[in-house]
């Protein structure tokens, strides 16, 4: 999830490479617990870029229980968060880098 205008790139190639959903702009609430929704899916992870803007899923994500990783910087709070990366959230170049390496180790695992 990237509702900063900066993620929306390396999230896009991310679900290109990798073969996940990815939500971009605005989160629509409801998408991770109302199963009367068509577009309804159970996920296993939640990574969000920055925890203050993409707060929504965050706390649906918290209420499901699924693990959530943040992309946090000096002024997030970390409440509700499984694992936090610190990482400039707000910067293009350390999205991009941040997403390179999950994708490499991701697609090593796979």
């Amino acid at each position: 999830m990237g509702r900063r205008e900066n993620a929306k790139k390396p999230l896009a190639m991310f679900s290109k490479l990798v073969g996940c959903d990815v939500f971009t702009g605005r989160y629509l609430p409801g998408k991770l617990t109302n199963v009367e929704l068509e577009d309804f899916k159970e996920y296993k992870l939640v990574i969000v870029c920055d925890p203050l803007t993409d707060k929504n899923i965050l706390n649906e994500a918290f209420e499901r229980g699924i693990v959530t990783v943040g992309f946090c910087d000096t002024n997030n709070i970390t409440n509700k968060l499984d694992l936090v990366v610190p990482i400039n959230n707000k910067g293009k170049k350390s999205l991009v880098l941040a997403f390179i390496l999950i994708t490499k180790n991701y697609l090593v695992k796979r």
